[in-house]
């Protein structure tokens, strides 16, 4: 192995591993946000934020799909798959993408988490998801299970 591929391959292998953790910390931050053990997200205001109320704390499970699909149809073009165009990779992710952007505008109630429904219907509080319980992602690994929701 020469130089030059040992810094294609190492260069491969940081990114993999980069890609592995934000696509980690997405998954575990959206289930977070959509289970209600991390809300502060919802009283903060974000610039990618174009709707009255924040969304965003559900973007990285709902790009989830995407990044699976993205992640699949290029490993069937590198087995050899013949049938998949730019075309299909458009039809396939575009659509998966436009409900996670849908992140940033407003997602209908449908796709929305009992206790963010009930969050808003109760006047959409800030202070009441302000709670240093609901600080952190992380915060369902301290939580003792006597903690009320």
């Amino acid at each position: 192995m020469g130089e030059s591929e040992a810094m294609v391959t190492a260069g491969t292998i940081l990114f993999v591993l980069v890609a592995v953790g934000g696509i980690a910390y997405m998954l575990i931050s959206g289930i977070a946000a959509y289970k209600g053990t991390w809300r502060i997200w919802a009283a903060q205001t974000s610039i990618y934020q174009f709707g009255k109320q924040n969304y965003l704390g559900f973007f990285g499970l709902y790009l989830q799909p995407v990044i699976i699909g993205a992640i699949l149809l290029n490993v069937l073009i590198a087995l050899g798959a013949e049938w998949i165009t730019d075309g299909v990779m458009a039809l396939t992710i575009t659509p998966l993408f436009m409900v996670a952007f849908a992140c940033c505008f407003r997602l209908p109630r449908i796709m929305l988490p009992a206790w963010y429904k009930d969050w808003l219907d109760r006047g959409a509080d800030k202070d009441e998801v302000r709670k240093p319980e609901y600080s952190s992602p992380f915060s369902w690994l301290r939580r003792s299970s006597s903690v009320r929701r």
